[in-house]
């Protein structure tokens, strides 16, 4: 039997309840990315929750991840200062992080760290004062009645503080403005997307070039993600890149055409089985990518998965296909099948059990 739920808000809401409301917006962002309107930056806003990952568990609302997936779309075409400050801000990676219990007197240091290691220098980069004077800088927010974060001036620390050598009364925005400008904020970051975007990492001196000249670009979002796309190693390594279970299932998705509530129930089902649970990362440093992803069970999980949406009938009976599968469909030629071959259902079959469809 299925209870009603408090209203949203309501200090500890039992856990099916939260559960139930992470499921519909898990439904709605696999449906996004197979079939919106703006598929190309949903695909951006899922790359960044890796990078920001946060857990529907550890949340009491699930509009607060509405609301990070908005600001990280509202960044896109900014620099990556932009992006960083909107995160600091973010009710949902604050809570993740423990932020909202970092105050004066009593600083929570984990936010801090996280900001440091993985959002902005990396590691080797910072001294442990930089992480108790950042979290200093990071006292005082609080959650208003909607939702959103503000300053208690009450329990921010508004004195002087000295983070990698500069002094000043640093707060949660200046303190993102002066990591931003460290070269190494660049370098850990390209270094981070790279594998989700290019492939195996490329020698140090081609990060460190890329990364310099990213600086000097003022951080450009847009700037980087052209670089990384167009750049030689992407081009020559097409189809050598393990992708992400999500990517690999909202593709099949739109490939088969179906919105059949069974195809989002199926790909939630699976997905988790997969290892990427939408919205429910491993761990702060977010999901696994590239070779990671190499695990006889997750890979088994994808081959079902795959297979159990093609057998469902409900979702075959509502599919809108192609009449054709072009060559242009998989990134390299399948090794089971030819193409162009003739939208089957045996056709799809060959297709999803490929192991040329799991590549990017």
């Amino acid at each position: 039997m299925i209870t009603a739920c408090p209203p949203i808000g309501t200090p500890k809401r039992p856990f099916d309840c939260k559960r139930r409301e992470a499921r519909a917006l898990q439904a709605r962002w696999i449906e996004q990315l197979a079939f919106g309107e703006q598929r190309d930056q949903d695909e951006l806003v899922q790359l960044w929750l890796g990078i920001f990952p946060v857990s529907w568990r550890q949340l009491n609302d699930m509009r607060m991840l509405e609301r990070q997936i908005l600001a990280i779309r509202e960044s896109l075409q900014g620099s990556y200062t932009d992006l960083l400050g909107a995160m600091v801000q973010d009710a949902a990676l604050q809570i993740s992080l423990n932020g909202l219990s970092n105050h004066r007197g009593k600083p929570n240091e984990n936010l801090a760290r996280e900001l440091l290691e993985l959002f902005s220098l990396g590691e080797g980069n910072y001294a442990e004062r930089d992480v108790i004077e950042a979290a200093r800088a990071l006292t005082g927010y609080r959650m208003g009645k909607d939702g959103r974060l503000f300053i208690d001036t009450r329990r921010h620390d508004d004195s002087a503080k000295t983070i990698l050598g500069k002094t000043e009364r640093f707060n949660g925005a200046s303190l993102v403005g002066w990591l931003c400008q460290q070269p190494s904020t660049a370098h850990n970051i390209v270094k981070r997307l790279w594998p989700r975007v290019v492939g195996s990492l490329p020698s140090p001196q081609r990060l460190q070039t890329l990364s310099l000249a990213w600086f000097r670009e003022g951080l450009s979002l847009p700037w980087l993600m052209r670089e990384l796309r167009r750049s030689p190693e992407a081009i020559a390594g097409g189809g050598q890149r393990l992708d992400d279970p999500i990517k690999v299932v909202t593709r099949s998705l739109a490939l088969l055409g179906s919105r059949h509530p069974d195809a989002f129930s199926i790909s939630q089902m699976h997905l988790s089985r997969m290892g990427q649970e939408p919205f429910d990362p491993p761990s702060v440093k977010g999901w696994p990518v590239n070779e990671e992803w190499i695990n006889l069970r997750w890979l088994q999980a994808r081959r079902r998965g795959l297979q159990a949406l093609l057998a469902d009938e409900e979702v075959w009976a509502s599919r809108r296909l192609p009449q054709v599968l072009s060559p242009s469909i998989a990134p390299i030629p399948p090794l089971t099948m030819e193409l162009p071959a003739p939208a089957s259902r045996e056709s799809l079959g060959l297709l999803f059990t490929d192991p040329v469809w799991q590549l990017a």
